[in-house]
C-alpha cells in the first residue's frame, strides 16, 4: 500500500477530537482530525500490508493521504497522537473506497447547519442511521468563517459521521473560506472541483466568486465538462450554495441563471444540489433537476408557490439518494425519516 503524508500547522482549536474523511477515490482516502494541543500522528489501515504511517512532527491538524488499495472496498483503520509519551488521542473507523463503475452506491445531502447545533446533531443522527459512505454539504456550515468556537461545535457534530466521506460547497457565511480551505482537503483548489464516484461525476462550484464567461472558474467548468465526456458519466451532479431558481426570501439568482444554467442544460447535468434558501425545494427545467437542500439547522424560510416548482417544505431535513445504475433515487427526510418528497431521476444514455 502506498501512502504519502501532509501536515498542516494550524492554531490550537480547544476541546476538539474530531475525525473525519475527505477526497475518497478507487484506490484511498484522507484521514484528518484534531487534537487539542500539538502532538504527533500515527496511522495504520488494517489492508493486510500491516504497514503505518507516523510522523513526529507535532500539530493540531493531523492529515494522512492513503492510497493503493482496492475500489470498492471497506478498510479498518486507527489513529493516535501522543504528547510527551501519554495519548491524548485515539480512534478509527471504517472507510470505503469510490466503487467502480456500474455499480450502486447511496449519499447523503444536507446544506445550511450553521445556526442551530441541536438540530444538526439531529440531522447528522439521521444521516448516520443510513449508513451511507458519502456525504455533501450544501454551504453554510458555520455562521462565520473566522470564528473558532463555531469550528468547533461544526466538527463536534459531524464526528457522528465520521465512516462517511464528506465533501462541501463554500458558503456565503463561509466568505473568504480560510479557515474551511485549511480544515479541508478537498481536490484541486478546494473552493471547486470535482471528483468521480463509480460512474458518477460530482462538479463543486463556489458562488462566492466569479463564474462569468471570462472567469477561470467557468472556463474550468466547461473543460471539466469536456474531459468527464470521455468517462461516460452515468450522472453529472453538480454543487453549489445559491440557487438559481427559488421560491424563497432570496429568490432566483439571475447571474447564475445567464451564465451556469445554460452550461447545465448544455451538458445535460441531471442534478444541482443548492442551499441558501433555508428549506426544501424541488425545481424541474429544461430537464434539469435543482433541488435546494437547506434545513441543517439554520432558521427556516417560508417558501411560495410557482411554476416548475414540484415540491417544497418549510422543514429540517437531509436528502437521501440511491444510484441504481439505471436511475438516481431521490428521498426528503427529516431526522426522525418521514419522507417529505420523493423522486426519480432517469439516466439518460
Amino acid at each position: 500500500m502506498k501512502k504519502y503524508t501532509i501536515l498542516i500547522f494550524l492554531l490550537v482549536i480547544s476541546q476538539l477530537f474530531s475525525l473525519y474523511l475527505n477526497d475518497v477515490s478507487g484506490d484511498g482516502v484522507t484521514i484528518n482530525w484534531f487534537t487539542e494541543e500539538p502532538s504527533d500522528s500515527f496511522l495504520i489501515v488494517y489492508d493486510g500490508s500491516n504497514e503505518s504511517i507516523y510522523s513526529e512532527q507535532e500539530v493540531t491538524l493531523h492529515r494522512f493521504k492513503v492510497s493503493g488499495l482496492q475500489p470498492g472496498m471497506s478498510y479498518a483503520y486507527t489513529v493516535k497522537s501522543e504528547k510527551d509519551g501519554k495519548v491524548i488521542f485515539r480512534n478509527g473507523g471504517i472507510f470505503t473506497t469510490a466503487p467502480l463503475k456500474r455499480t450502486p452506491f447511496s449519499f447523503a445531502v444536507y446544506g445550511d447547519s450553521r445556526s442551530n447545533h441541536a438540530v444538526h446533531l439531529e440531522i447528522a443522527h439521521g444521516i448516520a442511521r443510513e449508513n451511507v459512505p458519502l456525504v455533501i454539504h450544501t454551504g453554510d456550515l458555520v455562521s462565520s468563517d473566522d470564528t473558532l468556537d463555531e469550528w468547533t461545535s461544526f466538527f463536534n457534530v459531524i464526528d457522528i459521521l465520521s465512516d462517511s466521506v464528506f465533501y462541501s460547497t463554500i458558503g456565503n457565511h463561509e466568505a473568504s473560506a480560510e479557515n474551511y480551505t485549511k480544515f479541508f482537503a478537498f481536490p484541486g483548489n478546494k473552493r471547486y472541483y470535482s471528483f468521480w464516484y463509480g460512474d458518477v461525476f460530482f462538479i463543486c462550484l463556489n458562488t462566492n466568486e466569479a463564474f462569468d464567461k471570462y472567469s477561470l472558474q467557468y472556463i474550468w467548468l466547461l473543460t471539466e465538462l469536456e474531459e468527464a465526456k470521455e468517462g461516460d458519466p452515468a450522472f453529472i451532479i453538480v454543487y453549489f450554495h445559491h440557487p438559481p431558481y427559488s421560491f424563497g426570501p432570496h429568490g432566483d439568482h439571475l447571474y447564475i441563471q445567464q451564465y451556469l444554467v445554460p452550461v447545465f442544460e448544455d451538458y445535460k447535468v441531471d442534478l444541482v444540489l443548492n442551499g441558501h434558501d433555508h428549506g426544501y425545494q424541488r425545481v424541474e427545467k429544461n430537464g434539469v433537476t435543482y433541488v435546494i437542500s437547506a434545513g441543517g439547522g439554520a432558521p427556516l424560510y417560508d417558501i411560495g408557490s410557482g411554476k416548475d416548482l414540484i415540491a417544497s417544505a418549510n422543514a429540517y431535513h437531509y436528502m437521501l439518494f440511491n444510484y441504481t445504475v439505471d436511475g438516481l433515487f431521490g428521498y426528503a427526510k427529516t431526522a426522525k425519516g418521514l419522507i417529505l418528497d420523493s423522486f426519480y431521476i432517469q439516466r439518460r444514455d
